[in-house]
């Protein structure tokens, strides 16, 4: 038994090009969103520069902390 009707044809595949102008990423620590080329990859783990720059920051703070 056959399902459907004899006389629909196949759809022809369609070919859609995409292009890509950026590529969004949300840091896991503020949870803002971030930009990047298509060509680049985020940082593992995702966290943006500013909240990189913090945490390094406060290592050296923390470790400075200690030495005195």
């Amino acid at each position: 038994m056959t399902h459907g009707s004899s006389n629909t044809q196949p759809t022809p595949e369609l070919e859609l090009a995409v292009v890509w102008e950026s590529v969004q990423w949300t840091c896991l620590v503020c949870g803002g969103a971030e930009e990047i080329a298509p060509d680049e990859e985020a940082p593992t783990p995702p966290i943006c520069p500013t909240c990189h720059r913090l945490a390094v920051a406060e290592a050296l703070a923390t470790l400075l902390g200690v030495r005195r």
